[in-house]
């Protein structure tokens, strides 16, 4: 099964912003995807982040 998730640093590597100012838009931002959580690690489909990136722009 191929990777399709991405870590928060690989999202934050991707639109690059730091953690705090991505975990500032989750807070902040109505209707912002929010991560699934394995574990400890929050993990972000690919529908997630082409709905970040929508959002962003």
């Amino acid at each position: 099964m191929p990777n399709t998730f991405l870590t928060t640093p690989e999202l934050c590597q991707l639109l690059r912003c730091s953690q705090t100012t991505l975990w500032r838009l989750r807070r902040d931002v109505p209707g912002f995807p929010q991560p699934g959580r394995l574990r400890r690690r929050l993990l972000w489909t690919p529908e997630q982040v082409s709905q970040v990136v929508a959002l962003i722009k």
